[in-house]
């Protein structure tokens, strides 16, 4: 992934495939969008099918992909989005990002901290154990990167999908379809690429 400029106008190139940049979307935010945003964009569309007005969890929901998920999710339409982060900083960034509210992962109430709405339609990341204990019948849980091991007996009506970035560089369309729609919320405002800097500072506490 790179951004390059050619007869004047830059474009990100991913998987071989150039997409051309507008001028108001620096190099480090397209690139942010690249490496996390397809991630972030095919969780929620591709893996989870989310729906107006379901409602979502999103784990370490202050991290780089984390932080896309939280603002994708609400500009989707999301009735609820409920965060978790480790530390108070991460949980106020995710709150400002568009979470609905923000909870501490090792609190020892927070399962029934999440489930103060009911269960719910769509988990991101965490473990499967978790994930089974707050979704609702026909929920998803979805997450990229190491994959989920679950017996499908427990499943019951509820699924399980994951997502690897390489599978999808290796179809420019899906990259095409994700890059298209995030690069236009950036622009208009709605989508801040680097958010998830922000999580990682040295008062994060």
């Amino acid at each position: 992934m790179e951004v390059v400029e050619v007869a004047g106008r830059r474009e990100l190139v991913v998987g071989g495939v150039a997409h051309p940049l507008p001028v108001d979307l620096d190099d480090v935010a397209a690139l942010v969008l690249a490496r996390y945003g397809v991630t972030a964009w095919h969780l929620l569309r591709t893996c989870a099918h989310l729906s107006r007005g379901e409602s979502v969890v999103v784990h370490d929901a202050a991290g780089p992909v984390g932080a896309l998920v939280v603002q994708l999710a609400v500009g989707f339409g999301a009735g609820r989005v409920i965060a978790t982060a480790p530390t108070r900083a991460r949980r106020r960034l995710a709150v400002r990002l568009g979470a609905d509210a923000a909870v501490d992962p090792s609190a020892p109430d927070v399962r029934e901290r999440l489930l103060a709405g009911g269960p719910v339609d769509v988990v991101v990341g965490g473990t499967v154990e978790d994930a089974l204990a707050v979704l609702a019948p026909f929920g998803r849980l979805v997450g990229h990167g190491e994959p989920f091991a679950v017996d499908p007996v427990r499943l019951g009506s509820r699924a399980v999908a994951g997502f690897r970035l390489d599978d999808c560089l290796a179809r420019p369309g899906m990259v095409a379809a994700a890059l298209s729609e995030l690069i236009g919320l950036t622009s208009a405002g709605r989508l801040r690429p680097r958010a998830g800097e922000q999580g990682t500072t040295r008062d994060d506490r």
